[in-house]
């Protein structure tokens, strides 16, 4: 940042809160109108098992995972995806 090697792209620092709990990933196909999810995944994180050890940085994922209730996927849908695609149709 100090100097400037990745050039205007480092004059802000953007600091995010802190999320607790699961994550949920979604891969989706639009067509500029229609959005089609395949089944929400979520990735392994820790090296052993019940979620001890270092964060592995992407060794995997499995779906279906009981997360994903159908009310938290409708909800997905239309609190994020369909207004992401409303916006950028409309660019």
């Amino acid at each position: 940042m100090i100097d400037k090697q990745f050039g205007s792209a480092g004059n802000e620092v953007v600091i995010e809160e802190y999320l607790e709990g699961q994550e949920l990933s979604f891969l989706s196909f639009v067509d500029g109108y229609t959005i089609k999810s395949l089944v929400p995944a979520q990735d392994h994180k820790q090296i052993f098992d019940h979620d001890q050890g270092p964060n592995t940085g992407g060794m995997g994922c499995y779906a279906p995972t009981p997360i994903a209730s159908d009310n938290l996927i409708d909800e997905v849908h239309r609190t994020s995806l369909q207004p992401t695609v409303d916006g950028m149709r409309k660019e």
